[in-house]
């Protein structure tokens, strides 16, 4: 009786086990079948998609082209269809308003391929995503954006100023310097709220010492020649005549109010509505990714981007100081 329960228990296992070893082949085949495509035929997948992607990206239609440009990544990893689409796909998510994700893919992208020949742009865009990302609400109205919170502005500052450190042949430069000429602008004034601040509650020491920083952090912008007279005011009225006469002294030999070195908003205003903002964001405010030339189904080379408004200081001045 004991000798026909081990049989049986045998045969069971015997069973089992060669089940198993059907179910475990089938899956180690499904497991590998894409090794047993040719290269020709893995890349002709990858062009297929990123043709559908970018088709996507053309149309406007961002979100499908991000999904798109994401299962290329999965499903074709190591081709350069993929590298370019991740390009794209972070152009799509900037003009999708999906800021998070644009700056992780583009954390990720300069983490990865930190010597592409499109690393420029995409710092390029990094600056575009914080410019152009939460705006306040009173901004929504036409209100001066200054009033607001700019730690936004202060770190697109830095993201385009990083640009011209690095990729100073860059493309992209020249627009990248001009924004940053109104972002030092806007900063400053902000930081001349500040100042206006200390003095209407007579705290003068500390109104003067803030005007200082402007002074030195922010050469060439507006707010700096009022800055100088609220700090000879606050120097005066706190009773040290020696710093209010030299703050006398440096005042006069600035040029007069207004004829500093301005810079409007990219496009002619001098703080649009963020409404006029989210309607005029196209192809002119930031250019589509430039062309790998990979396929014949690749965008064609990206148009120069627009201009923004001229300034009063030459196109090839530096911002002097970094916000």
């Amino acid at each position: 009786m004991n000798l026909q329960r081990l049989l049986a228990a045998a045969l069971a296992a015997a069973f089992v086990l060669s089940g198993a070893a059907c179910s475990n082949g089938k899956k180690k085949d499904d497991a590998f079948a894409n090794q047993e495509k040719s290269d020709r035929e893995l890349r002709a997948e990858a062009a297929a998609l990123y043709s559908l992607a970018r088709k996507s990206l053309d149309q406007s239609d961002f979100d499908d082209a991000v999904q798109r440009y994401d299962l290329l990544s999965k499903r074709y990893p190591f081709t350069d269809f993929a590298t370019q689409g991740e390009v794209e796909a972070i152009y799509a998510l900037y003009r999708g308003y999906d800021a998070d994700r644009a700056l992780s893919a583009i954390d990720r992208f300069q983490r990865e391929h930190p010597r592409n020949a499109a690393i420029d742009y995409v710092q390029y865009i990094r600056g575009l995503v914080n410019f152009n990302r939460d705006p306040s609400f009173s901004s929504m109205f036409g209100s001066n954006a200054s009033k607001g919170d700019v730690s936004n502005y202060r770190r697109a500052f830095d993201d385009f100023a990083l640009l011209v450190q690095k990729h100073p042949t860059s493309r992209y430069v020249g627009d990248a310097r001009k924004r940053m000429i109104y972002l030092r602008n806007v900063i400053a004034e902000h930081e001349l709220g500040v100042v206006e601040f200390y003095t209407d509650r007579g705290a003068y020491v500390a109104a003067a010492k803030r005007a200082e920083q402007i002074i030195a952090q922010y050469p060439g912008a507006p707010a700096t020649y009022r800055a100088l007279e609220l700090m000879e005011q606050s120097y005066r009225k706190a009773g040290l005549k020696q710093q209010a006469d030299d703050a006398a002294r440096l005042l006069a030999g600035q040029p007069a109010a207004g004829s500093q070195d301005v810079a409007g908003f990219p496009g002619g205003e001098s703080s649009p509505s963020w409404l006029d903002r989210l309607l005029r964001r196209d192809a002119a405010d930031a250019p589509k990714p430039p062309s790998s030339g990979m396929s014949p189904d690749a965008a064609a080379p990206a148009a120069e981007p627009a201009a923004p408004a001229a300034e009063a200081a030459p196109a090839n001045a530096e911002p002097a100081a970094t916000p």
